[in-house]
């Protein structure tokens, strides 16, 4: 099974992403986390393309494609992919078909996660990711160091309320179509809303089974 993720930055991808892992047996695509690894190697051929995240702004369409489908390609075999982070816009999500179609794959549910600016910015600002197993904490939990990893938790770069806030109105103004898009292709289109700051993340993750139970999908 195939899913797509959307959802602003912030609205928990990545970690309800890594719920699914665990409980569908899934391979997890993320664009945040496939651009951090080029931004670590300054000699990679993408890394000045991909620089532009550390300004706030969104990685171009044409680089993120090829990223994607180069990841795409060693993955082919895999018992299903959830992609976090792609697609961003239409074109990206025509381009996903095209490269999906080409491996005889395709997608087969989409889960889109409606999540509230306040709870965005109670979420990030508070943000603490662990550098070696890229868990993710938040301050209100009391973690210095990673309980797994031993290692001190550290602040993304772009969790400050500036950037945030920048990349909260681009997601807004180039991915609102992206909706329309796939309500109106053949895959399973589920939206959950989140507007409470105080909603755990394995309260959203059951959410989501439920939400998947009820369509069959689990």
């Amino acid at each position: 099974m195939n899913i797509i993720m959307l959802g602003p930055p912030g609205s928990g991808k990545g970690t309800q992403g890594q719920h699914l892992i665990e409980c569908l047996g899934l391979v997890h695509i993320s664009t945040g986390d496939l651009f951090r690894e080029i931004l670590k190697q300054p000699e990679h051929p993408l890394y000045r393309d991909v620089q532009v995240l550390k300004e706030g702004k969104l990685v171009s369409d044409e680089v993120t494609n090829r990223v994607v489908e180069d990841t795409l390609k060693k993955l082919k075999d895999a018992k299903g992919i959830i992609f976090d982070g792609f697609p961003r816009t239409t074109e990206q999500a025509q381009a996903l078909d095209r490269m999906m179609s080409s491996l005889n794959m395709r997608i087969d549910a989409v889960l889109d996660l409606n999540v509230t600016r306040e709870v965005i910015l109670h979420r990030l600002l508070g943000r603490r990711v662990c550098p070696g197993c890229r868990r993710v904490y938040h301050i209100s939990q009391g973690y210095t160091v990673c309980p797994e990893c031993k290692v001190p938790l550290k602040i993304r770069d772009d969790d400050n309320e500036e950037t945030i806030n920048k990349r909260l109105d681009e997601y807004k103004e180039k991915t609102a179509a992206l909706k329309d898009y796939y309500r109106e292709h053949n895959c399973m289109y589920i939206s959950l809303t989140i507007d409470d700051v105080s909603m755990t993340s394995q309260e959203v993750h059951e959410q989501i089974i439920q939400e998947f139970s009820k369509r069959g999908l689990v």
